[in-house]
């Protein structure tokens, strides 16, 4: 009787510990840990590590709470035994009463505690999670082989949910620099759409080139100003002939024409970008080459569209 109560206390704890350390290792603050481990907190490192490396810790806490499952299990099985040996029902009826106990005890509260303060739980519980995983490494890296089977079957690689985990993190932090007065709304907001915005293509922002009036080098000063008040349009290309068809690689602003005593246009050269380019990456070129309108071409080399500076940075505080 006595070792079925060890056995159902150590069962319980094992199970609240793995449970609680699953969650929290979802939870985790990479920004927070990574200073941790910079400072030389060798514990701080570890769950750095393990962070880097999901599939050894998520295989270490299967497997810890499988065991936990296990010595309850039996713990039960000697209590009905022992406690209530002439109760031909005790196997049944046990179980049943000591299942809310086992949730709430062992996965809900434990659960919700490293939910509240998952580096800090993490930290303390670092040290037993590591002998843990030295105890259950042959399990843990067949398990671990065996994920990486399955992904290989099935060609899907982790890191695309890696990196909607990293920007999720990202985001909690800029909640959490907010929150404490370190970034003023604005800022957040416009950070947050950085984040959102950054890994899509520039498809969506591409403005068809029908929509530009078409000019060449030989067009005046005084037709772009009569142009850019008859379409509104401020920012116009400029085509030149190359093989036979008429593309453009420089642009005109008709600020400049207003200004300009010269009949010659002044041009600007106008930078090229991919279809399928990401936002972030497009904005960051043309601030580089200080350049408001690109020239987008598809895999064929062929002119799609324009995309526009204002129209990129515009997005940013419209989202």
């Amino acid at each position: 009787m006595t070792l079925a109560i060890v056995l159902f206390a150590g069962g319980m704890l094992l199970s609240a510990f793995f449970s609680g350390s699953e969650t929290g290792f979802y939870r985790l603050n990479r920004a927070r840990l990574l200073i941790n481990a910079l400072d030389g907190d060798w514990i701080s490192r570890g769950l750095l590590w393990a962070a880097n490396n999901p599939s050894v810790f998520v295989a270490t806490a299967l497997v810890g709470n499988n065991v936990a499952n296990y010595v309850v299990s039996a713990s039960i099985v000697m209590l009905a035994d022992a406690g209530f040996e002439g109760w031909a029902r005790a196997d049944v009826v046990l179980p049943l009463l000591l299942t809310p106990v086992i949730f709430i005890y062992g996965e809900l509260v434990p659960k919700n505690v490293f939910l509240a303060a998952p580096n800090r739980m993490l930290r303390r519980c670092g040290v037993p999670f590591g002998i843990a995983g030295v105890l259950f490494a042959p399990v843990s890296f067949i398990l671990w082989l065996f994920n990486k089977l399955l992904e290989t079957i099935g060609r899907k690689s982790p890191e695309p949910w890696q990196m909607v985990l990293a920007r999720r993190e990202l985001g909690e932090l800029l909640d959490e620099g907010q929150a404490v007065g370190l970034l003023k709304p604005t800022q957040q907001a416009i950070a947050q759409a950085t984040i959102s915005l950054g890994p899509q293509s520039i498809a969506g922002f591409v403005e068809p080139a029908s929509r530009f009036p078409r000019i060449t080098e030989k067009t005046s000063p005084k037709e772009v100003v009569a142009i850019t008040r008859r379409t509104g349009q401020t920012l116009l290309p400029v085509e030149d002939s190359q093989g036979g068809k008429r593309v453009a690689h420089s642009y005109v602003r008709a600020s400049d024409c207003v200004l300009t005593r010269e009949e010659q246009l002044p041009t600007h050269p106008m930078p090229e970008v991919k279809e399928r380019m990401a936002y972030l990456s497009t904005l960051s070129h043309m601030l580089a080459v200080d350049a408001p309108i690109a020239r987008v071409v598809n895999r064929k080399n062929q002119t799609v569209g324009y995309v526009t500076l204002a129209r990129l940075q515009l997005a940013l505080l419209a989202e």
